[in-house]
Order: C-alpha cells, then sequence, then structure tokens
C-alpha cells in the first residue's frame, strides 16, 4: 500500500474521531519514523550510568538542606495520570475507582491527599486528572459524588491514536470500534497541556512547578520541601528514582546518553527499548541502582519554553501487539522521556515508601493488605511495624489461571490474610481464602487437586516459613 494512501486513511480515520489536524501531523511524523526504520531500541553502547555526585540528590539531603516555605506551595499544581482502565486486571472501568483500602476507592484517597494537603497548608493545591475516552464519565462522577471542588477543571482528556497494522502502517478496522484504538501512552500529556491550553492556563494563573504521577501509586503525595529545591535551585525537571530490588524487573531507568563517548542529553529507557540481548543487565541489580517510579516535577515555564523553540521531542515506543491474530503496533511516549529536552535534570533518590503501585492482583493484595497502611495525610505507605524488621516489599506470586483478573481475585479472596510479616508468598492451584489468616516469612500454598480448596481445609491461622499442600 502506498505512504500517501496510508496517510490518507490515518488522517480520515483521526479525523472522524475529532482530532486536532496538529495531532494528526505529529502522529504521521511518528509513523515516518517507523517507516524509515525507527524501532524504539536503544543502542546498547550510548547507554551510560548516570553521576551520583551531579545528577542525583537524596530526599534526604533535600529535606536538611532546603526549609520548608510554604508560600511556595501556591506555585504547585498535582497531575495524575486516570486513563487506565486496568484491562490487565480485567476491569472495564478505570482502575482508580476500584476499592484500595475499606471502601475507599484510589480516586477517593487522591482526593483526600489533595483535601490534606489544602487543609494542612492553608493553600488551595489544585488537583488534575488526565483521563482518557473511557475513564472521564465515571471519574467525574464519583468525585462529584464525595464533594471534591476547586476553581480549576478537575479533568483534561487524553488523546488516542489508531492501532497500525504491522506491514502497511494502515490504521486497522476490526469489528469492535474499541479495539482499532490504543492510548498513545502518558507522553501524550504535554502535547496535550499545550493543544488544550491548559499549559497557558495554569501558568497564567502563578503556577510554576507541576507534580506529575500514576493514579494508581498512592505513595506519590506533595513534598512541599521538593517544591522549594526545585524552584530555588531552578530544576527544570526531576524524576523520583528508588533504588531497585527483585521485585523491580521492568521499571525504567535514566541514563546519560552517549554519542563517540561523550554525553548528549538525558535519556529515559523503557524495557520496551531495551535490546533482547541486554535484557537481563536491564532488569537485573547490577548496571541500574536505580529504577525510575514516573513520579515527575516539571518547571511549566521551562516546558513552554521548549515548546516555544519547537524541538520539544519524546523518545518513540514502537509497542507490538496482536488484535483478532493479526499483528499490529502501537505508537506511544512516556511522559519520563521528557527529560532529554531539559539540562537542568536531578534524580530524586526517594526511600521506597513514595512508590506503591499496582500493576497487577499480586500488587493489589499487598497494598489492600495490612502490609500497607492509609496515613494521617492519606498517603499509603508500608506499615511502621513491617519496616522497623528491615523487611522490604512483599513478594507475592499468584497463580494466573485462577487471580489474574480482579473477578476472580475478589472471589477467592474475601477475607484477605494478614501480611505485615511475609517475605513472600506463592499460591499454586485455586485456593479459597475463605477465613482470616497470618501468614509470616516465606510460605507457599499448593492445590494439584484440579478442584476449588479452602484454606481453611488446613485448619489453622497461622502459617510460617514452609510448603502447605491443600
Amino acid at each position: 500500500m502506498e505512504k500517501e494512501t496510508v496517510d490518507q486513511l490515518i488522517k480520515n480515520t483521526m479525523k472522524q474521531a475529532g482530532l486536532s489536524d496538529l495531532f494528526i501531523s505529529d502522529f504521521i511524523s511518528k509513523v515516518d519514523a517507523v517507516r524509515a526504520g525507527e524501532t524504539g531500541i536503544v543502542r546498547w553502547e550510548e547507554v551510560g550510568d548516570l553521576d551520583p555526585k551531579s545528577d542525583e540528590i537524596s530526599l534526604e539531603e533535600i529535606h536538611s538542606a532546603y526549609p520548608l516555605d510554604t508560600s511556595l506551595l501556591s506555585k504547585l499544581v498535582v497531575i495524575k495520570l486516570n486513563g487506565g482502565l486496568g484491562t490487565s486486571m480485567g476491569l472495564e472501568k478505570a482502575k482508580s475507582l476500584i476499592p484500595i483500602k475499606g471502601n475507599l476507592s484510589f480516586l477517593s484517597v487522591m482526593a483526600k491527599q489533595i483535601e490534606s494537603l489544602r487543609s494542612r497548608y492553608g493553600i488551595d493545591v489544585p488537583l488534575l486528572f488526565m483521563d482518557s475516552y473511557n475513564t472521564q464519565e465515571d471519574s467525574q462522577k464519583e468525585l462529584k459524588e464525595i464533594g471534591f471542588k476547586q476553581a480549576l477543571r478537575s479533568s483534561f482528556l487524553q488523546h488516542k491514536v489508531p492501532r497500525l497494522d504491522a506491514k502497511t502502517y494502515a490504521p486497522i478496522q476490526t469489528k469492535t470500534e474499541k479495539e482499532n484504538w490504543c492510548p498513545p501512552g502518558h507522553g501524550d500529556i504535554y502535547f496535550t497541556m499545550m493543544e488544550e491550553g491548559i499549559l497557558d492556563e495554569l501558568l497564567s494563573k502563578g503556577f510554576e512547578i507541576a507534580f506529575l504521577s500514576n493514579g494508581d501509586n498512592l505513595g506519590a503525595t506533595v513534598d512541599p520541601q521538593i517544591v522549594s529545591y526545585l524552584l530555588k535551585e531552578n530544576i527544570h525537571f526531576a524524576m523520583e528514582m528508588t533504588p531497585k530490588t527483585l521485585a523491580d524487573k521492568k521499571g525504567g531507568a535514566i541514563y546519560r546518553k552517549l554519542v563517540d563517548g561523550k554525553m548528549v542529553q538525558y535519556e529515559l529507557l523503557e524495557t520496551a527499548q531495551v535490546p533482547k540481548e541486554h535484557e537481563h543487565e536491564f532488569s537485573g541489580l547490577g548496571k541500574f541502582r536505580t529504577f525510575s517510579t514516573n513520579n515527575l516535577w516539571i518547571n511549566l515555564r521551562a516546558l513552554k519554553e521548549r515548546f516555544q523553540e519547537g524541538n520539544f521531542s519524546l523518545s518513540l515506543i514502537v509497542n507490538p501487539k496482536q488484535v483478532d491474530g493479526k499483528d499490529v503496533i502501537q505508537l506511544e511516549t512516556a511522559m519520563g522521556s521528557a527529560v532529554g529536552n531539559f539540562s537542568k535534570f536531578k534524580g530524586i533518590i526517594i526511600p521506597r515508601d513514595r512508590f506503591a503501585p499496582v500493576k497487577k492482583t499480586e500488587d493489589y493484595l499487598i497494598r489492600r493488605s495490612d502490609a500497607y497502611v492509609l496515613n494521617e495525610d492519606f498517603s499509603l505507605t508500608m506499615a511502621k511495624a513491617r519496616k522497623e524488621k528491615g523487611l522490604g516489599e512483599v513478594l507475592v506470586s499468584l497463580d494466573e489461571k485462577h487471580y489474574k483478573k480482579i473477578q476472580q481475585f475478589d472471589a477467592l479472596f474475601p477475607a484477605l490474610p494478614s501480611l505485615l510479616f511475609c517475605e513472600e508468598l506463592v499460591v499454586e492451584g485455586e485456593v479459597l481464602f475463605d477465613i482470616p489468616v497470618t501468614i509470616k516469612g516465606k510460605v507457599q500454598f499448593k492445590n494439584t487437586s484440579g478442584s476449588r480448596k479452602k484454606i481453611s481445609s488446613l485448619s489453622q491461622t497461622e502459617f510460617e516459613n514452609q510448603v502447605f499442600t491443600l
């Protein structure tokens, strides 16, 4: 199929969906890059290490060297990514609407975090959500129901882009319209803010710093001293990074891009961009000491300047998928890759408490259990008793056949186990946690019978450092 024909199909498809000429043009430029051989895979020899002395600063150092200046909070806006449906967990609505602690949803907790911040400092810090077509209506409805209010709008809409045939690059056409589209990655946030006038609106109202984070990470709360640090040191882009553990095989990493051995800029490296032969280095604990949490702090004036210069760009991620048995590609960008546009960058080394995401039902179990607690400011962090024992993140592996979807999870965990002192939990086969139990150390439950077994059939309520067969 000729390039002109394909480009016209893309334009027509996106026009009919109400997308702007500017956005369509940007998308076609990405398609052109793929045609020219762009795969999104990095050249490993260009991946250089960060310098801990010049590229990084610890949150501890910020707290000791930069006194709290609460007046600077009036320059802050908080933006949460809320476009995800949680399809990998079997959800068909916003993941942020499911309960995370008691009856409180992710969305309710995020709203309470901001209300707590406003109450504590007497400053109306605004909260914006970048929603998708699939999440906006339900999320706005819940915010209204819980009484969340602010002068600024609380939502703006993420773009959508067509999935492309892997061979022709033409938009796919399936019987299910929803399958023909995909999100363009959270890097879309910058383009949307610019195109929708949100960036200009925020700047006109005196906002200078935006704190961006994933809606499923309830550890990402506002630290006022980070705001003070960024403004006083004129840092344009900061990424919160935390030391890697065995549970962090897929976390992205910031690196120095080297050409002929010399640094040209900072870059973000995501899993999908790593050459196959180097995946073990990327996922291991050797080359990258830390990983990026996707908690970002960005100077809005510097962002506007990059757009005005006309050279704002994000690394392209070419994500191969299958739809109805056909090979397709999704063209995406990550918001952390905006680091490549800023020389005034810092990696902020944070404690694990500021990173508590939920991507799978294993994460969901950990966060819902007593291993994690909601604090007075509504941040979700590891329980104090667990930290005092020197225990790290809980490692949980649930049989995908029985626990992958949220409906399966809810049916098999009517009673949540205590994981306060659990190091590792492995469940093989279908096990119904029908009574409250306590799990300590490393425990494995094995059910190879092929039928559902109840945890109560083991006739005990405390399990520690052992394999139990049902």
